[in-house]
């Protein structure tokens, strides 16, 4: 056999030398020491493979978080409507007293038109009456005359005295 300068065990019949030895602990022998080197930056815990049972668990534990999330989310939109429905019962009520206020105010007014009015539908009808009323001559003055009087032109015409 011929002799390398390395002296190893090239020809030992291992197969084994130096740049092999060298070769297989950068590849991942003896535990991946080297393995920062060999371009597998160490062995990271998601990256390894996983049974269907842990899979069906982590899916269940998503579920969980979703329910979770879901209910959490409804109970913020209840308060939510909540806030919502006491803000707006409260302009409800302050709209219902303005509208008390005013239709106090409009009962006022009308009942005050309604006094007006009758009144004045009570004058109007008495002066309608009057063209239809009687009226006896005793109450009138100065007395009327009489509708065929016997009043004469006078004949004589007389001098003013001085």
């Amino acid at each position: 056999m011929a002799e390398f300068a390395s002296k190893g065990v090239a020809g030992s019949g291992l197969g084994l030398g130096i740049a092999g030895t060298a070769l297989g602990l950068l590849n991942g022998g003896f535990g991946n020491l080297l393995g920062a080197f060999s371009g597998n930056a160490g062995v990271c815990s998601d990256n390894m493979p996983v049974t269907r049972y842990e899979l069906e668990m982590e899916n269940k534990i998503v579920g969980k978080d979703s329910e979770i999330a879901l209910l959490k989310s409804e109970r913020y939109t209840d308060e939510k409507i909540i806030e919502a429905y006491k803000d707006l019962a409260g302009q409800i009520n302050a709209f219902k007293a303005e509208q008390s206020a005013f239709n106090t105010q409009q009962a006022v007014y009308n009942a005050t038109n309604t006094g007006a009015i009758s009144c004045l539908q009570g004058q109007v009808a008495q002066l309608q009456g009057l063209t239809r009323l009687i009226v006896p001559a005793s109450s009138v003055c100065p007395q009327p005359m009489p509708l065929h009087n016997s009043w004469t032109a006078p004949t004589t015409t007389t001098t003013p005295t001085a």
